[in-house]
């Protein structure tokens, strides 16, 4: 699994396209939906889009979005006195759950992750712990990850992954 992650507009996307040409692009909501037992939704024979071949290059970007919405249906449970953090360990294990296959399979999966991080720490809750996930979500990632690469004004550094130095894979 390799993780381009940068701010809005950092040219990540742009990174990716350069580097795998072939790959194929997904939603992380369509995405999420194919992983057994982590999605809720339609099972990848159900309408959710052309079969991926396990050999193919995939990009999954739309983690953010994912999140957010993922929060929006999870309003519900909060209204019925269940607690948000176990929300959130729930969302936890269901990406943890599809990095850990994704990370494991024969073709390339390539996350494309937004920083969010960085600046002004909103006055929102709601958008306070939509950054905390965000954040746990990346931390997942790149742990995974053979291979990292922050993106910043174009500009791409490559970060340690987990067996990026001892493998010199070029995932």
């Amino acid at each position: 699994m390799h993780v381009f992650i940068g701010g809005t507009a950092s040219g990540k996307r742009q990174r990716v396209a350069e580097r795998y040409p072939e790959a194929r692009w997904r939603d992380a909501d369509e995405m999420m939906r194919r992983v057994p037992g982590a999605g809720v939704g339609p099972s990848p024979g159900a309408g959710a889009g052309p079969a991926i071949d396990d050999g193919d290059t995939v990009v999954i970007s739309g983690w953010l979005a994912w999140l957010e919405a993922e929060l929006g249906a999870g309003r519900e449970n909060e209204r019925e006195n269940e607690s948000a953090s176990a929300d959130d360990d729930r969302l936890g294990q269901r990406w943890r759950q599809a990095f850990t296959g994704w990370a494991s399979s024969p073709g390339r999966r390539v996350l494309v992750l937004d920083e969010v991080g960085r600046g002004i720490v909103p006055v929102d809750p709601a958008q306070r712990r939509l950054r905390d996930l965000m954040g746990w979500l990346s931390q997942d990632a790149v742990r995974l990850a053979s291979q990292v690469h922050y993106v910043r004004h174009g500009l791409t550094m490559r970060l340690d992954g987990k067996d990026a130095a001892a493998a010199g894979r070029a995932d």
